[in-house]
């Protein structure tokens, strides 16, 4: 078994570049998982790494790395980054604290956690202590005061005071490890998916199954990342006709692992990547009828152009994508949300949203004033269950200037 350092070595002397990069991404990724994150994320804005095309991805199940494809030179010049970035990193775990050290054992039984084959119950409960665990070493470590500090800006934002905000980060460190091991079920097609799906609460399906009954034209899922969101499209697909088609947007070809489990076995379904010029094929689809796009808006710059809205009282930026391609498409959008009440998956409905150029308005105007109502409607979805958004540690970032 190759050493550490043979490792690096050895990925270091590949003749071509591309195979270079994958190794150390590889490599990096690794002594990331094996360091606190706040450190990982720190020095990763300290090397303006997003410059030449690599920055780091948080999500419940930790730190990856996104590297966008270059030229020759340009993945030259990637391969010099993550050699600094592993050597920087790989002499900061010689200093960890007490409290890093914990921390990064606890997130990675919390991995294990999260793709095991507990019972939900138990898993619930397992979850539930190493979230708090995670949280109150991140707390003790070098980087309390900058949690702390963001703690204050959420409160600011959210119009909440501090120790409500403290509550709800403790319920949202949970919910966000909870609903990725639910994800992971529905991804993996395990028997559990069904159980879910089947239990879900959804008093609205009734008037969802009249509004599409015989309905050939096609239109536009739209939700956040809240709750169980993927289990939700799930369950809507599975009161679509048969031959209808569906299309999702997914952020590279790494990340469509289950995606095949996406829509109700009987619904085709199609995996666009954002990188790829998507506008003209999706638009096609939708104006042939028979076809959903399935798709999240509670997304910023990373994912696509956007346009300034109003989001908690302060200008913010959306991406427009979704309903700048209802629009085109000419297909109506059907917004709905998820999230657990008193033990039980819910799934709620807001009105249709008809996406009609007005006389008046250009078709940028009438992309923003679709894109408002949206953003109103995740606002009044994450103001009622703030800890079940998946993005709540990151809303400073869709400010233009927060607080």
């Amino acid at each position: 078994m190759p050493t550490f350092d043979e490792r690096v070595q050895s990925a270091t002397e590949k003749a071509n570049s591309k195979q270079t990069l994958l190794l150390l991404r590889e490599i990096l990724e690794e002594v990331m998982a094996s360091s606190s994150e706040y450190f990982v994320i720190d020095v990763m804005r300290k090397h303006s790494t997003t410059d030449i095309g690599v920055w780091v991805v948080r999500s419940e199940a930790g730190l990856t790395l996104a590297v966008r494809d270059c030229s020759s030179d340009g993945a030259r010049l990637q391969c010099e980054l993550l050699l600094s970035l592993i050597e920087t990193l790989t002499d900061a775990q010689l200093h960890m604290s007490f409290f890093e050290r914990a921390e990064v054992k606890v997130s990675s039984t919390l991995r294990s956690c999260m793709k095991s084959g507990l019972r939900d119950n138990h898993k619930r409960t397992i979850l539930s202590m190493l979230s708090w665990a995670k949280l109150y070493f991140q707390q003790q470590g070098r980087y309390g005061e900058f949690m702390n500090t963001q703690r204050t800006v959420m409160a600011c934002l959210l119009h909440e005071p501090e120790s409500r905000v403290r509550s709800i980060w403790r319920e949202y460190t949970f919910w966000c490890h909870l609903n990725y091991a639910r994800r992971l079920i529905h991804l993996e097609n395990r028997h559990e998916s069904s159980r879910y799906l089947e239990r879900f609460y959804w008093p609205d399906k009734a008037d969802y199954q009249q509004a599409i009954q015989n309905n050939a034209g096609s239109r536009v899922l739209v939700t956040i990342h809240m709750g169980d969101f993927f289990g939700g499209f799930r369950t809507l697909s599975s009161v679509s006709d048969a031959g209808r088609a569906a299309i999702s947007l997914r952020r590279e070809p790494g990340s469509d692992h289950g995606m095949q489990h996406f829509s109700a076995d009987r619904v085709a379904h199609q995996v666009i990547y954002h990188h790829q010029n998507t506008s003209t094929t999706i638009v096609s689809a939708l104006r042939r009828g028979r076809h959903t796009l399935a798709t999240l808006f509670d997304l910023k710059e990373d994912f696509g152009s956007t346009v300034t809205v109003n989001f908690f009282g302060r200008r913010s930026k959306f991406v427009k994508g979704p309903a700048l391609l209802a629009i085109l498409g000419r297909s109506p959008i059907y917004p709905f949300v998820c999230y657990e009440h008193h033990g039980r998956n819910c799934i709620e409905m807001a009105p249709v949203i008809e996406t009609s150029v007005w006389p008046d308005e250009d078709l940028q105007q009438a992309t923003e004033r679709i894109t408002q109502a949206l953003v109103a409607l995740a606002e009044n979805w994450i103001s009622r269950w703030p800890a079940q958004w998946k993005y709540l540690s990151n809303l400073p970032a869709y400010f233009e200037a927060a607080c």
